[in-house]
């Protein structure tokens, strides 16, 4: 088969590999669409200082399962999947008490960008016909938005903002909406992101090149700030004080973005606010069903609509074009970009 193997930085390369075989507790996917997520980024701007072994990117994804081992019993082939990616150990106390998003053991899995690749079938789920291949291949990211919604516990009436108009941002964005948040403002650039969130649940777009963050968000508030937090930026920026500045009292900032460097906060904000600050990370279990599951459901039902976020597709063989315009973000205006190995 065709994969695209990566050997670190920018060098993405796409040859013939073997064929994947399901164990006998697996089950073979013909991969329809893989995302380009954040952390894939991440590496592709960071050229490693010495050669790795070459690796098959791609953890958000959906199929079609096409094979399965002799010991599965409840899928078969055609059923169309989406795949969880994380895998924790179920023996860990965090893993009992349900949390298995923070397993002292997790593993994640890739493959695909890639034409096949296996799963075992606890992380196959199965996609109603109502669910869009793109709403496949946003069921991951969607399932982070329904557990940092979840962490943050907002409430019909809440006021939202939301820090960051990428694909985490705006997916918080339709999850917040569907759980009654009465407004919701997104701070990100360029326009064309923060516009499909204004589109979506008629979130309040500002452009932080633009206009001044903080002053848009007290005008937005009446003068009091958000109930409820999100930074789904990441990276290097020191988005926590920005989040501590638009909080309104006795609020909620939940840090879902992952950063490289330290982050500081001025301590009379949060002191003198009492704020809440939680950290949300992956995405576990609700009550007896797993948040993944939850965002399927949501999906299946009409709640969230993944096509505004799709801005880009394609094909197997242009994965380096792919991945430069994933990173070329105000160039090219993309928010979530696709790979259709079988296309």
């Amino acid at each position: 088969m065709k994969a695209a193997l990566f050997y670190g930085g920018k060098d993405i390369r796409v040859e013939t590999v073997p064929d994947p075989t399901p164990t006998s507790e697996q089950v073979l996917v013909k991969v329809d669409a893989a995302g380009i997520c954040g952390s894939d980024l991440h590496g592709y701007h960071r050229q490693p200082e010495r050669p790795q072994s070459p690796r098959i990117g791609g953890h958000e994804l959906t199929g079609e399962i096409v094979d399965i081992g002799k010991d599965v019993t409840e899928h078969k082939s055609g059923a169309r999947v989406a795949i969880e990616p994380i895998s924790p150990c179920n023996i860990c106390p965090e893993c009992l008490n349900g949390y298995y998003n923070i397993c002292s053991n997790l593993r994640h899995a890739g493959g695909g960008f890639a034409e096949y690749m296996v799963a075992s079938t606890s992380s196959a789920y199965f996609l109603p016909d109502s669910v869009s291949v793109e709403g496949g291949a946003l069921a991951e990211v969607y399932a982070v938005a329904v557990h940092a919604v979840n962490r943050a516990m907002v409430s019909p009436g809440d006021h939202v903002a939301i820090i960051g108009s990428g694909p985490v941002g705006l997916t918080i964005a339709q999850v917040a909406d569907v759980a009654g948040a009465t407004s919701i403002l997104v701070l990100g650039k360029p326009d064309a992101p923060i516009q499909i969130a204004h589109d979506a649940v008629e979130a309040v777009p500002i452009n932080v090149d633009k206009t001044d963050a903080v002053a848009a968000v007290m005008d937005w508030s009446d003068g009091c700030g958000a109930d409820v937090v999100f930074e789904a930026v990441g990276g290097k920026a020191n988005t926590l004080e920005q989040a501590t500045q638009i909080a309104a009292k006795r609020g909620c900032v939940c840090m879902v973005g992952g950063h490289g460097a330290p982050l500081t906060f001025s301590e009379r904000f949060a002191r003198s606010k009492e704020l809440t600050i939680i950290w949300s990370f992956c995405y576990g279990r609700r009550g007896g069903k797993t948040e993944f599951q939850v965002a399927i459901d949501l999906l299946a039902a009409g709640k969230l609509d993944p096509s505004p976020l799709v801005t880009h597709q394609f094909q197997l063989g242009e994965i380096s074009e792919a991945f430069a315009v994933a990173a070329g973000r105000d160039e090219h205006g993309s928010v979530k970009v696709l790979v259709m190995p079988n296309n």
